[in-house]
């Protein structure tokens, strides 16, 4: 199962380098904003599976909460 967990994080990776290739890094109006806070969520699960993996529930745990926090934040502000 760990090593599930990493090949499904990498996996996740490779996407999110796939999508920061394609952005503007040079924009930094609230639209993109969101999309790289939505992007670093994304990591954050990534970290959080490899956590799970090596037995890290804490380090899982914090993974997790940073990735709602980035979530929070792609959302933008609520309507």
């Amino acid at each position: 199962m760990s090593l599930e967990l990493v090949e499904r994080a990498n996996i996740i990776d490779v996407g999110v380098r796939a999508m920061l290739a394609r952005l503007d890094l040079t924009r930094t109006d609230d639209e993109h904003e969101r999309a790289l806070d939505a992007l670093m969520g994304i990591s954050l699960a990534a970290d959080a599976l490899r956590a799970l993996a090596r037995g890290d529930l804490a380090g899982a745990r914090e993974a997790t909460r940073s990735m709602a926090y980035y979530a929070r934040k792609a959302q933008g502000p609520a309507g």
